[in-house]
């Protein structure tokens, strides 16, 4: 999977972030999953502070096609509520056994920028104050 970057606004709750949950097929080429009987979450952690901004969730989650990998995260007021840049991960998980999609955190890039910061400049102001 190559770098997707999703960007809104603090407290925009209208759009979702759509996405082609991708793995390495036997021949090391990118093929979409097959999410027929799995189960997927999504998760979503701070990029400066490595702090969880949304614990792993079912909820919002919809399988939009699941032959061909897509889902929608809807997210919630607690997700949007502060500017800066996040990474998400959607877990996959079959008969206990989870993968991370996508496997590098980075390649899932979500930005938020408020009123005053881009959400470049609050993981600048982040990382400063650490």
């Amino acid at each position: 999977m190559t770098q997707q970057i999703h960007r809104r606004r603090v407290g925009d709750l209208r759009t979702v972030l759509p996405v082609t949950l991708q793995q390495p097929d036997s021949t090391g080429a990118l093929a979409a999953i097959n999410l027929t009987g799995l189960t997927v979450t999504f998760k979503m952690v701070n990029a400066a502070t490595g702090a969880t901004k949304i614990a792993a969730t079912s909820t919002g989650v919809t399988v939009v096609t699941a032959a061909s990998g897509t889902v929608n995260y809807d997210f919630s007021s607690g997700g949007v509520d502060a500017a800066g840049v996040y990474w998400g991960t959607f877990l996959v998980t079959e008969s206990g056994q989870t993968d991370a999609v996508p496997v590098r955190q980075k390649d899932l890039k979500i930005v938020i920028d408020s009123d005053t910061q881009s959400g470049e400049e609050a993981y600048a102001a982040a990382l400063a104050s650490e």
